[in-house]
């Protein structure tokens, strides 16, 4: 038993100088106040409180600090080992969601999308069920990942070959088909771009990757112009309006409210924001929908101002230039490849988010990592930062010569 804890904890191979502290830093800053924000929100409603959000948030942030300090002592190749069997979880997860109806564990639907996990209570009851939920598309991400890092990890000498990437296409192509099913076609959209990044840092030849991206970024454009035509089968009518209501909002006035009023409250904001009136404060973002979650971007812009919006777009920024120096000090490819993925992700959430909440891009429904509301989304952010601290435990400089292993390692 001792053997098998300092195998999955190989406290004396880490160098703790190298913990990247500043890191764990900003995500907590970013998480408290996120907390204050849905707090704000919901001074005079009530609303968090009845829903347990705020206390949701609190408990699943303190949670997240102690899975973080496990998961950062936790050595990330044990975990790419076990890659294979996280993405079947995932992709049996997905499943359930799809095709199981009944109780005790069972796929369950908010605004006709059907993206959650029941477990418990009673669906006769709708909306008012009060079963533990959460959202598998979550833990698919990270596992596709981590799956990914491993493959290529494992079949670098071979990285140059055509099957590779046809494995790679693979490997994501199964999770992706049952997300856009959902319908979820913002986390579709976010696992294909975090896939391209990989694919691109990865080695796998250009002789390959620009014939494709010849091919793709017409096609791009080409679907663009095809959802907006009424003979389309590909996306669902309401995934459709959504993408008009960006072009057309004045034909679309009940899909662009959301955004345009979450415009109107960043413009309420101005230069300082409303801070120092304290929760009383009157806010224009409590009557954004999904505030707490999809939409808090606009509620920072309004609390804090262009200053401190602007502040927290740095924190942002410094972050994933942290974790672009956790991959390049990174110990082996397989770190580098882990840290790349959970870098393009943190980046890519972000991006699509303010997108959608200053009206650039159409509503797609991603939250805003460490900082909007929900236990799936913030656990599994948190998850990641763990498993990029551990990255940053083993730099390159103190890597042992080792020979290729059972895991494959290879010194890069």
């Amino acid at each position: 038993m001792l053997k098998v804890l300092k195998k999955i904890f190989p406290i004396k191979e880490y160098d703790f100088k190298s913990f990247c502290f500043p890191l764990l830093l900003i995500v907590y800053i970013l998480g408290f106040v996120g907390v204050y924000l849905i707090y704000v929100l919901d001074y005079y409603e009530k609303q968090a409180i009845k829903q347990n959000l705020y206390s949701k948030q609190i408990l699943a942030f303190a949670i997240g600090i102690g899975l973080i300090l496990v998961v950062a002592l936790i050595d990330y190749h044990i975990i790419a080992k076990l890659s294979p069997l996280i993405y079947l979880a995932g992709i049996g997860l997905l499943l359930i969601c799809r095709f199981v109806d009944k109780p005790p564990i069972y796929g369950w639907a908010h605004y006709s999308a059907k993206r959650w996990i029941k477990i418990g209570g009673d669906p006769s009851l709708g909306e008012k069920n009060p079963g533990f939920e959460f959202q598998p598309s979550e833990i698919v991400k990270i596992a596709v990942v981590i799956t990914l890092a491993w493959f290529f990890f494992k079949v670098h000498k071979y990285i140059k070959k055509l099957w590779v990437l046809a494995v790679s296409v693979a490997i994501v192509a199964v999770p992706l088909v049952f997300i856009f099913k959902q319908p979820d076609l913002s986390t579709t959209i976010l696992l294909f771009v975090v896939f391209a990044v990989m694919v691109l840092i990865s080695g796998v030849s250009y002789k390959y990757i620009v014939p494709i991206l010849a091919v793709l970024v017409p096609t791009a454009i080409f679907l663009l112009w095809y959802i907006q035509q009424d003979f389309q089968t590909v996306f669902t009518e309401y995934q459709v309006n959504r993408v008009k209501s960006l072009f057309y909002p004045e034909d679309y006035p009940e899909l662009a409210y959301q955004q345009q009023n979450a415009v109107a409250a960043i413009k309420q904001g101005g230069l300082t924001g409303k801070v120092l009136q304290g929760v009383e404060a009157n806010l224009a973002s409590r009557s954004v929908p999904v505030r707490e979650s999809d939409f808090i971007f606009a509620s920072i812009c309004e609390v804090f101002g262009f200053i401190g919006a602007v502040i927290i777009l740095l924190g942002y920024a410094i972050m994933i230039l942290m974790i672009i120096r956790i991959a390049r000090k990174s110990k082996d490819y397989l770190g580098r490849m882990i840290a790349v993925g959970f870098g393009s992700m943190l980046l890519v959430q972000v991006s699509i988010n303010v997108g959608v909440v200053t009206y650039i891009l159409p509503n797609t429904g991603i939250a805003l990592p460490f900082m909007s509301s929900g236990l799936s989304s913030l656990l599994v952010n948190l998850l990641m930062i763990g498993i990029l601290l551990n990255v940053s435990l083993q730099p390159r400089g103190k890597a042992k010569v080792r020979e290729e292993s059972e895991l494959g390692y290879v010194d890069k």
